[in-house]
């Protein structure tokens, strides 16, 4: 039997004992002292710490399992389960458009300007807390680097850049069944480089590109600047862009080349299940046109099960695979990579007359902490932490804000995405949560249409707190409020 449980609304309930143990051990558990799956102190440990009778340590361990909270295994004692919600209650499959140009790319500059206003809750920029990355481990390979490796780091690290990290990533492409050559890797600036330069090797002005329906907003920001027409396709909250409404639009439009996150979409977190990977690529192949894969999110990865990507079914150098550890190390280092398939040449080539390769300093750094073999170990404490933030999230966001709200159901990354009522707009909510120190995106900077106005998607890569509670208290207030002025 799953450990996932249905986390149910209840009704405010007289004040006993009982119910005030059982509120502070909610507060704990919210703190992050408890992980999912660790075993509770007994009903005698409890009752002696809190100096109460075993009865009323019974009672609020048998509230806390009615809540969702813990589950009594039998001669074993009580667990803390993993939160979880209704699957009925994510957004539904998308409905796409028609080609078009960019139009958003004006207001998408004003919404990630308030972003980077001064707030005390960040739910906005999908960056993660300092305090969740290893700070001082980088800290000191920089230092080794600038000590040990000043040679290196004094010099160009021509693209398709230092080989070292080269040879550390791609023995990490193994984890997701590629196997690739260290020669086969560009280093760039960061995801969007590798991004930037698939778009520019492979498109030119007027060239039409398929999209999931929303997307990351910074698709759409590259193909204004490079003149592109955008097709959205529709996708779903979970499995991401329909593969029957993909070779639809094949069949219609010339679309050039397919741009997508295939594992923890940004801002859906949807991961495309193999099944429809191996489609996907399948089309790809049989209409002769290229797929720019963003992995970005791709190794916060809760179950471990999604070790599959695009380019693992890649035999034709189709798929343009691009990641980087700007959400796993430090986005301030701006390192990425990208295998860039038949396209190498023409992007190495557009890398050298643009920026030569990517900064040296943060290459020497990164290969020598990657050979320390710690970045995995981090990379599981992360995932524990980002996993039960989100579990957080999504319990408070089920009792704060309107029944009506929609919400993903992410199995990795660390953005939650969700619907509110029709009538509500976004971008009022923004407003008003600016207002109370609070930022976060709207939903109409994921798409080219008004589709998603009534979204909003939050960032909970944060250490869990009273305040980040509150501020989910205080954005369901707003969404109330918002709510009734509509009716």
């Amino acid at each position: 039997m799953s450990d996932t449980v249905n986390i149910k609304r209840v009704q405010p309930l007289k004040t006993c004992l009982y119910q005030v143990v059982a509120d502070e051990i909610v507060a704990d558990i919210e703190q992050g002292l408890y992980q999912t799956g660790q075993k509770m102190l007994s009903v005698r440990q409890l009752s002696r710490k809190r100096q109460v009778s075993i009865s009323t340590i019974t009672q609020a361990y048998g509230l806390l399992e009615d809540r969702g909270y813990i589950q009594a295994k039998p001669q074993s004692g009580y667990f803390l389960r993993q939160l979880d919600v209704d699957t009925h209650t994510s957004p539904p499959l998308s409905i796409g458009r028609t080609p078009g140009p960019v139009t958003k790319s004006r207001q998408i500059s004003t919404v990630l300007a308030s972003c980077q206003q001064a707030s005390s809750i960040n739910f906005g920029a999908a960056i993660p807390a300092l305090d969740l990355l290893p700070q001082r481990a980088i800290q000191s390979h920089i230092q080794k680097a600038s000590r040990y490796q000043s040679d290196e780091m004094l010099s160009y690290q021509f693209s398709p850049g230092y080989m070292p990290l080269r040879a550390q990533i791609a023995q990490r492409m193994r984890n997701i069944g590629v196997r690739c050559h260290m020669d086969e890797i560009m280093i760039t600036q960061g995801c969007t480089e590798a991004l930037s330069l698939s778009l520019r090797a492979n498109t030119v002005a007027g060239d039409m590109i398929a999209v999931e329906s929303p997307c990351y907003y910074g698709f759409l920001q590259m193909a204004e600047m490079l003149g592109l027409k955008v097709i959205e396709i529709p996708t779903h909250s979970t499995t991401g862009m329909s593969i029957e409404a993909l070779q639809l639009a094949l069949q219609q439009w010339p679309i050039k080349l397919i741009l997508l996150g295939s594992r923890f979409s940004n801002p859906t977190g949807s991961v495309m299940p193999e099944a429809h990977q191996r489609q996907l690529v399948s089309l790809v192949n049989d209409y002769q046109i290229k797929v720019v894969e963003d992995d970005i999110y791709g190794e916060i990865d809760f179950s471990g099960k999604n070790n599959t990507v695009l380019k693992t079914f890649d035999t034709q150098g189709r798929v343009l695979y691009c990641s980087s550890f700007s959400k796993t190390i430090a986005p301030g280092l701006r390192v990425g990579w990208c295998l860039p398939g038949k396209s190498q040449e023409q992007m190495q080539n557009l890398q050298m007359f643009n920026t030569f390769a990517a900064a040296s300093l943060q290459q020497c750094a990164m290969a020598t902490y990657l050979q320390a073999g710690s970045y995995d170990k981090h990379l599981r404490a992360l995932k524990r932490t980002i996993k039960q933030n989100i579990d957080y999230f999504m319990v408070a966001i089920r009792q704060y804000f309107p029944a009506t709200t929609l919400l993903s159901q992410p199995a990795g990354g660390f953005v939650l995405w969700l619907a509110l009522a029709e009538n509500i707009s976004a971008t009022e909510l923004q407003t008003l949560a600016l207002q109370e120190n609070i930022t976060l995106i709207p939903g109409s900077v994921f798409s080219n249409t008004q589709h998603f106005d009534n979204y909003i998607r939050l960032n909970c890569a944060l250490s869990w707190n009273a305040s980040i509670k509150n501020a989910l208290k205080k954005l369901g207030e707003l969404v109330m409020i918002l709510e009734q002025q509509s009716l």
